[in-house]
């Protein structure tokens, strides 16, 4: 039978577990429910968890929301209960990691984003290459715009998330050499990952300015950019004052059917999308529960936070933990894009083709996409 453990630092544990394991995730800034970052990690987390329940073991689930500043504490508390490992989604957590994994041995707790020197057997760090899968996803945005503008609203105002915005450009500028592209953050604090009104505030500025197509890199606040071209849906380029570019989006919104909301209100316009980040976010798109029809989200660029979580998990479970260092990327299937029923219509067969050429040629060093943080 599941167990799922809320902790609060308000209550002092004293519990009796009867299982095999006891696995926990002390959430980041932005909350459990971001519909990225966070609830991929936890995704991840919970289908390992049901998998290995289905081979027969029994594992409870602890699970910490707090802030950056209770997270030595949320982790101090899981470890304290006899949890045998802990993922901490978020480079916030990461000097609490090291501290809470030198207290407690016996717990094995995984970094989702950050890094410490030194990492003992039970500490380790995951890291992803985060600007190889955003150039896949500015090289889409690059060939479908139809304004040559397109937007990227970041998150915190942090390297990390300069690592996401610089290999966007490079991907857009790889397929559309005169495009232009408008970065804006939404704050310097923590708090910049959970307020969607100022990313949906941006996004009225850069579509102001052109662009029809806006990466959102940004945890629960990209929630607000997905808001704006949902409840838009549509511009004209006579408004704007922009010609229309051409590209291959016209052809591809000529096969596509469309809302009822849309027809009415977008005829002789054209679609306004934004880029999901970290989960596939691509259903967040759909205006009118049907997958068939015109989807706002064009695609998501994929972190697979998911698959570090679930990879921790089996680790556990078969004794072959390691700690250190990790670094996942298009080699690994640790970053991409998202392709399903949602947008295969708006990236065909031949972008398909280009994006796996492009993939390649990373992998391979041919392509050198610039790390941000390495510079």
């Amino acid at each position: 039978m599941r167990k799922v453990l809320i902790l609060s630092l308000a209550v002092m544990f004293s519990i009796s577990f009867a299982q095999d394991y006891v696995m926990g995730i002390t959430f980041d800034a932005g909350g459990k429910f971001d519909g990225s970052f966070n609830e991929g990690s936890f995704n991840g987390l919970t289908m390992a968890v049901e998998e290995l329940r289905a081979d027969g073991l029994e594992i409870d689930v602890l699970e910490f929301e707090g802030t950056p500043e209770t997270a030595a504490a949320g982790l101090r508390n899981m470890a304290e209960t006899g949890a045998d490992l802990i993922i901490a989604p978020g480079f916030s957590q990461a000097d609490a990691v090291h501290a809470v994994a030198a207290e407690f041995p016996d717990t094995n707790i995984v970094s989702l984003d950050g890094w410490s020197p030194d990492p003992a057997a039970n500490e380790l760090y995951v890291g992803f290459t985060e600007h190889e899968g955003s150039y896949l996803v500015g090289y889409i945005a690059g060939k479908l715009t139809q304004t040559g503008v397109v937007g990227f609203v970041g998150g915190m105002d942090i390297p990390l998330i300069h690592k996401f915005d610089l290999g966007f450009q490079e991907g857009v500028m790889k397929a559309c050499d005169d495009c232009t592209i408008i970065s804006n953050y939404v704050g310097v604090t923590p708090s910049a990952w959970n307020d969607p009104a100022k990313a949906k505030e941006l996004s009225t500025l850069q579509h102001g300015q052109g662009a029809d197509i806006i990466f959102a890199a940004a945890g629960a606040s990209g929630n607000g950019v997905i808001d704006f071209v949902k409840e838009n849906m549509c511009y004209s380029h006579d408004d704007l004052g922009i010609d229309m570019r051409a590209s291959a989006m016209s052809s591809a919104l000529s096969g596509i059917a469309t809302s009822e909301d849309y027809a009415a209100s977008c005829e002789g316009k054209q679609p306004l999308f934004a880029i999901g980040v970290d989960s596939n976010q691509n259903p967040l798109g759909d205006t009118d529960s049907d997958p068939e029809t015109l989807n706002h989200i064009l695609t998501s660029m994929l972190k697979r936070v998911d698959v570090a979580a679930a990879n921790a998990a089996h680790a556990v479970a078969n004794d072959e933990f390691e700690g250190g260092y990790l670094t996942l990327g298009l080699a690994e299937n640790g970053v991409g894009y998202a392709l399903d029923e949602y947008n295969s219509a708006l990236i065909d067969e031949a972008l398909q083709l280009e994006l796996q050429l492009i993939t390649d040629s990373i992998i391979s060093g041919e392509i050198e996409v610039t790390d941000y943080t390495a510079q």
